[in-house]
């Protein structure tokens, strides 16, 4: 089993949300945008976490229901066992689950969770009973982003570290010896005390004899001890510095650091763990978990981050298991940049939270869309109207053009080289300036950091585009995920093809882009009214250089101030 499609209708500040699953999702976006609602929805469905009428949105909707919908798609011993009236007419071997959380549907004590086949919703419970139909929507391990450290480490009650123990012991304790035999011995106990003479007999028979006028008895077994109960209630732990003599120390003496990192070990490792025990499915029961992870990255340096991301990943590629992480590091980002499907930028706009995703239908689409470029070329060469003598260099760039095949695995290592961390931080940021290159970068932090100061509240990120012919890259990438941006560039006084580029880029605006593209005259240096000698690599140094020993003029820093508000829309007080 694993989840293919969410959607979240009226919890919290997302009034309608709809999320393409993967075997790992990272969900982006600002401070308070709404990804942890998401978390919380998919708590809610799986009954970690109680819905309360203050999880109904208090501005935006437009009825009085609240519900979340999972799509998921299963194995074909889970499609085998499933009840057939779940797969009448259904192909594509999923079944669709809706839980309500508020409105008619909404039943005291149920669990309030419908099968959707073919687009409609069934009238009855999906496996009826609460504890069953529950059940069978597999579970989850929750990690909450900060807890004290008990809330952490503890074992007697739910936590990040038992979850985990949990997690691994399920995949490990069938091939114990032991553990088969005590299940053996608790059947036997089980066998015992039900006997004539058995202990829970003779509990059972004068409660029975009491209860006979009504036509009712109890029944009443011993249960074997589950995995989940050994990690619970039998196995516990102690943290030694060895560095103070095998010391054992309580666990508030360590820090977070420490302890984010033992959850980092657990989850390294988990993967290695595979479960051994023999299948016999007779019924639909998916053993299915899906990891929740909030702020993964909290307390481990940049490394360990790396590292972190590779093994997420790697533990939602295992069969019946996913993984969905909250994130504000662009390292994370930067480890996803190869599958950007696998990214979901959240906003809020207006009290409300907006999802934004490329799905995996449109990701040729935005791959396909570098070609762009070239295109526009073809259009200036096949002018009449151009002076042939101006078309010379654009023919050039459209002969030594890969083959469409080649192109399009250029265009994807495009984006796997351009998402560093660096420039990953666009997920993040309120507002992205998309300049050429590194000259116009380095002058821009540097302002910011020091007489633009007053600017940085409006948070926003210098992103360079590695040349004038990638910015429609770029602003697709932009579109997808719903990133505000300005743009500044060079017009290089419309010589030849930039006249075909420059007018690309204009017609590239979309709904985010915040302003009317602002274009330097000719290109930065003329409109600062410098001319920067030596190698282009040497620029961003002496554009600072410049700036330093006063050769910019006020006049010009002003004016490039103006220009710089006017492409973010920023209302500019000096």
């Amino acid at each position: 089993m694993k989840i293919t499609h969410i959607k979240i209708h009226n919890f919290r500040s997302i009034v309608d949300g709809e999320i393409e699953a993967h075997d790992f999702l990272l969900l982006v976006g600002s401070n308070n945008a709404g990804k942890s609602n998401v978390i919380n929805a998919l708590r809610c469905f799986y009954e970690d976490a109680k819905w309360s009428e203050d999880d109904f949105p208090k501005k935006g909707t437009n009825d009085q229901e609240s519900w979340i919908e999972i799509s998921f798609r299963l194995s074909a011993d889970e499609w085998e066992n499933l009840a057939d009236k779940y797969k009448e007419g259904v192909v594509n071997s999923s079944i669709i689950l809706k839980r309500y959380f508020k409105g008619d549907k909404v039943k005291s004590k149920q669990s309030n969770i419908y099968a959707v086949v073919n687009g409609i919703q069934e009238d009855d419970l999906f496996y009826g009973a609460k504890n069953i139909g529950t059940a069978k929507c597999g579970s989850i391990v929750y990690i909450p982003a900060l807890t004290t450290p008990g809330e952490q480490m503890k074992t007697t009650g739910p936590s990040p570290l038992r979850n985990m123990l949990n997690f691994m012991l399920k995949k490990v304790v069938s091939k114990s010896p032991a553990y088969n035999q005590l299940g053996q011995a608790f059947d036997a106990l089980n066998s015992e005390a039900k006997q004539e003479n058995g202990f829970l007999s003779e509990i059972a028979q004068p409660i029975n004899t009491a209860l006979n006028q009504w036509n009712v008895k109890i029944d009443l077994s011993v249960n074997p001890i589950s995995p989940e109960e050994i990690s619970k209630s039998l196995v516990k732990y102690a943290f030694v510095d060895m560095l103070l003599g095998d010391t054992a120390f309580d666990l508030d003496r360590f820090g977070h650091g420490f302890q984010r990192s033992v959850i980092y070990e657990l989850i390294r490792l988990a993967p290695g763990f595979k479960d051994e025990k023999e299948v016999k499915k007779k019924e639909f029961n998916p053993d299915f978990t899906l990891l929740l992870f909030e702020e993964p990255e909290a307390f481990l340096h940049p490394s360990q981050q790396e590292n972190m991301a590779y093994h997420l990943r790697r533990l939602g590629q295992e069969s019946e298991q996913q993984v969905i992480v909250t994130s504000h590091s662009p390292v994370f980002v930067g480890k996803s940049s190869d599958e950007l499907c696998q990214v979901c930028r959240i906003q809020k706009v207006n009290f409300t939270s907006k999802v934004h995703q490329l799905k995996q239908s449109d990701k040729e689409g935005l791959i396909k869309s570098g070609g762009d470029f070239l295109n526009a070329l073809q259009a200036f060469v096949d002018d009449p109207a151009v002076d042939p003598c101006k078309k010379t260099n654009a023919q050039k760039l459209i002969n030594n053009a890969p083959a469409d095949e080649i192109s399009n695995q250029h265009e994807k290592f495009r984006f796997q080289l351009w998402l560093d961390s660096d420039r990953a931080s666009m997920f993040f940021a309120d507002k992205v300036l998309l300049v050429e290159g590194a000259t116009e970068k380095a002058l821009f932090n540097y302002l910011l950091a020091n007489e633009w100061h007053d600017l940085t509240k409006e948070r926003v990120l210098i992103v360079d585009a590695l040349g004038k012919y990638n910015f429609h890259r770029f602003l697709s990438l932009f579109e997808c995920f719903g990133i505000y941006h300005g743009i500044m560039f060079d017009n290089d006084d419309e010589k030849n093809e930039h006249a075909a580029i420059n007018q690309l880029i204009r017609n590239r605006s979309n709904t985010f882009t915040l302003a009317d593209p602002f274009e330097f005259d000719k290109d930065l240096e003329n409109h600062l009214g410098l001319s920067l000698p030596g190698r282009s690599d040497q620029k961003p140094l002496q554009i600072l250089k410049a700036l330093e020993d006063k050769l910019i003029t006020s006049g010009h820093l002003s004016s490039l101030r103006t220009a710089f508000c006017a492409a973010l829309a920023i209302e500019s007080v000096e």
